[in-house]
């Protein structure tokens, strides 16, 4: 059974379980797209249930008995439980870590015009991918030398290099106006040694991540120079916090 399968067998256990529907379709959705090789068309709203809906499903079945309650709540706790394991499921099973859609990468061009970018430790490419297809130029890096438990780098969605990501700054770095570095493993400190490179070529550096949290190295994140910029905002509009994990775009200097 797979997790779309799971979900639905969740709701079929639940009375007027197809209120949920909706839902998992956009989640459906979500994974028939990167089985295609495309990106997710629109940034993900909040997947788990709300304590509003939670409240109001629990009050519209009041009226079941007490041993029927009690199953219920209980079916509906397990299937909020497994709405939660969405991004793990996108993680292990297409290597897809930052969430990254159609309508967010299309704010690049916008936001940061006739530029070059460079991604580092693009994994399956779903950063550069998005924006190849609008025909901007992203020289797309990683020897997958970080990923060795799951499906990133198996499901490639674009041509990616294998250089490291030291390699390939060094390669690329007075090529580029930017770099693009999406979800760096929270266990190593090459995130650190990527931002000395970075300031000693003086070239922006777009970071997706959660600070202090899921990603990048403790070190990272104590040297980091966190820049505001409205650009930034605007493409974290786009840029989908769907569950705990609160990751986002950051220019970093």
């Amino acid at each position: 059974m797979n997790y779309i399968d799971g979900l639905r067998q969740d709701t079929a256990q639940l009375p007027n379980g197809m209120v949920f529907n909706a839902r998992i379709k956009f989640m459906e959705r979500i994974c028939q797209a990167l089985l295609d090789k495309k990106l997710p068309r629109y940034h993900f709203p909040q997947l788990q249930l709300s304590e509003d809906e939670i409240k109001a499903y629990m009050e519209n079945n009041i009226q079941l008995d007490e041993i029927e309650y009690q199953a219920m709540s209980a079916h509906l706790e397990e299937f909020d439980h497994d709405l939660g394991e969405f991004r793990t499921y996108l993680q292990t099973r297409f290597g897809y870590w930052a969430t990254i859609t159609q309508d967010f990468v299309e704010q690049f061009p916008e936001l940061f015009p006739n530029q070059v970018f460079l991604e580092l430790m693009a994994g399956n490419g779903y950063l550069s991918k998005g924006l190849r297809d609008l025909g901007v130029k992203s020289y797309c890096t990683d020897d997958l030398s970080w990923a060795k438990h799951d499906q990133t780098g198996n499901q490639r969605v674009t041509e990616v290099e294998s250089l490291d990501a030291l390699a390939a700054l060094e390669k690329y770095g007075t090529n580029v106006d930017t770099v693009l570095l999406a979800w760096s493993p929270d266990r190593e400190d090459i995130d650190y040694r990527i931002l000395q490179k970075i300031r000693e070529l003086n070239i922006n550096f777009l970071v997706i991540g959660e600070k202090y949290g899921a990603t990048n190295s403790k070190e990272f994140w104590d040297n980091a120079e966190l820049v505001e910029d409205p650009r930034i905002d605007e493409l974290n509009k786009y840029y989908s916090r769907y569950d705990l994990v609160h990751d986002q775009v950051y220019l970093v200097k």
